[in-house]
């Protein structure tokens, strides 16, 4: 029994940080219906900030990544995508790999093609044990802090006057900006969204790995985008779940799979993809559209 609770805690850990690489994901997409895979060198960005800094400063080494991440996220969107705000959500998916690759180039430019070592937070790196199960201080944290950032999310979205606007311009975009809603604003404000949770998969991923190198943040990335086109890319709360479920899932076949299949565990999500995606093509909480409704 000890050893299946302790992999269901060990998966609810990585499906935390797959959610929320998978919600950041999926408010740019609401709003601007940018599939953003540059997301990515976001994670990457905040994880370099942190490896340099933290031997300064750890509060300030946390403030640099957050700045880094969300800095990243506008700039993106001022210096490419604020061009192409007419264009199909296929087209801008195509440009956010172009400013993927550019990134990870400059990436390799600034800090060289090998791993950058560095502690950051190695407190959290110890494991306690509490009735025979290894509870990883990260993995506590990891939840603790998703829990409280996808809290924060919700009630910002809920309960603030902006929060309700930026739902509305998910919801309709063109016609949020015809009821008057500043559309500037609104993305601002979820690309700085999108950024401090891209920070906070980066602090949780440093964390554990102790290393950055130029494609670090693409993995998570990409988990995060299957996670939010499996729940519903137009759907925030589906794109949460549906990243939460790849995270776990893929835990779950590290630990579960026998010895000398654990190299299947990223083809077996990929085939749990099809599966669901050939019964929901549109994701499993994305709703009817008025054409399918008629």
């Amino acid at each position: 029994m000890i050893p299946v609770i302790q992999s269901l805690i060990d998966a609810t850990s990585a499906g935390a940080v797959y959610a929320l690489a998978a919600l950041g994901i999926g408010l740019v997409f609401g709003v601007l219906r940018l599939a953003n895979f540059a997301n990515g060198e976001i994670i990457t960005g905040a994880a370099y900030a942190l490896i340099l800094v933290w031997p300064l400063s750890w509060p300030l080494a946390l403030a640099a990544s957050v700045v880094v991440a969300i800095a990243l996220s506008l700039l993106m969107d001022l210096a490419v995508f604020r061009w192409m705000r007419s264009q199909s959500a296929a087209s801008l998916l195509i440009a956010s790999f172009g400013v993927s690759i550019l990134l990870q180039r400059a990436y390799e430019g600034i800090f060289g093609v090998n791993v950058r070592t560095g502690a950051v937070a190695p407190a959290l790196t110890r494991s306690v044990n509490v009735g025979g199960l290894r509870l990883s201080m990260l993995a506590i944290v990891a939840i603790i802090l998703a829990a409280v950032l996808l809290i924060a999310v919700h009630f910002f979205l809920t309960k603030s006057r902006m929060g309700l606007q930026v739902q509305a311009a998910a919801a309709n975009f063109r016609e949020a900006r015809i009821l008057g809603i500043r559309s500037g604003v609104m993305i601002a404000v979820t690309l700085g969204m999108s950024g401090i949770l891209a920070a906070a998969v980066a602090f949780v991923l440093t964390t554990q790995s102790g290393a950055v190198n130029p494609t670090f943040g693409v993995q998570a990335t990409l988990f995060g985008l299957i996670g939010a086109v499996i729940g519903g890319l137009n759907r925030i709360g589906g794109a949460l779940v549906g990243g939460f479920a790849v995270g776990f899932a893929l835990s779950l076949f590290t630990t579960w799979l026998p010895s000398g299949f654990g190299d299947f565990r990223v083809a077996l999500v990929y085939l749990l993809v099809i599966v669901v995606l050939l019964i929901a093509p549109n994701g499993i909480f994305a709703g009817r559209t008025a054409k399918e409704r008629t």
